[in-house]
């Protein structure tokens, strides 16, 4: 489990380049950038639906939310369905897990849209992207197609078969911190 953000594994963090200089919330240039694009939602009632570069104390003690947030909302609550929690227990772990998620930056690359797996009622944790070909080929083959559910994954995701994504970064490999099963999901471009 990550130390920094309970769900992304530590070596698995990317921190923004240097194109970001300050935290587009406290305004602190002298502190690690995470990508969190979506909205601030101020103490006033103002809302700063601008930010991109957020640093990690920002991201934990303010109230943000991911843009299209209710996307990845919609893949929680139907899971939650498919568990043996009653109405009430779903609605409680519905609000943790949404909390969990809007307490963590952006996966690079989710383009088309936020899908992290979920698994033992909770999300799983991002753990990194394949590297080169033996690891691409390694965790497409062995291990669990998610998208926005577990699904059976398409004959053309046989990358040894049918070529290889346009990056690795396509590809994201998550793993249940309870049952340590392990996902991953394609975004191409």
């Amino acid at each position: 489990m990550g130390q920094l953000f309970e769900l992304i594994a530590d070596k698995a963090i990317e921190k923004l380049g240097a194109y970001y200089t300050e935290c587009h919330i406290c305004e602190k240039s002298d502190c690690d950038l995470y990508q969190y694009q979506g909205e601030w939602h101020m103490e006033n009632e103002e809302i700063d639906d601008d930010i991109y570069a957020v640093c990690y104390n920002c991201i934990l003690t303010k109230n943000l939310t991911h843009i299209c947030d209710f996307e990845y909302i919609k893949t929680i609550e139907e899971y939650l369905t498919t568990t043996n929690l009653t109405i009430e227990e779903q609605e409680l772990r519905k609000k943790s897990l949404i909390d969990k998620y809007q307490k963590t930056p952006n996966i690079p690359t989710f383009i088309q849209y936020e899908d992290r797996p979920l698994c033992c009622n909770d999300i799983t944790e991002f753990i990194g992207h394949p590297t080169n070909t033996e690891e691409l080929y390694k965790m497409t083959e062995n291990v669990i197609y998610w998208e926005k559910q577990i699904k059976e994954k398409s004959k053309f995701y046989d990358f040894r078969k049918y070529g290889n994504p346009e990056s690795f970064s396509d590809i994201a490999s998550f793993k249940c911190k309870q049952c340590e099963k392990e996902y991953f999901t394609f975004q191409f471009t």
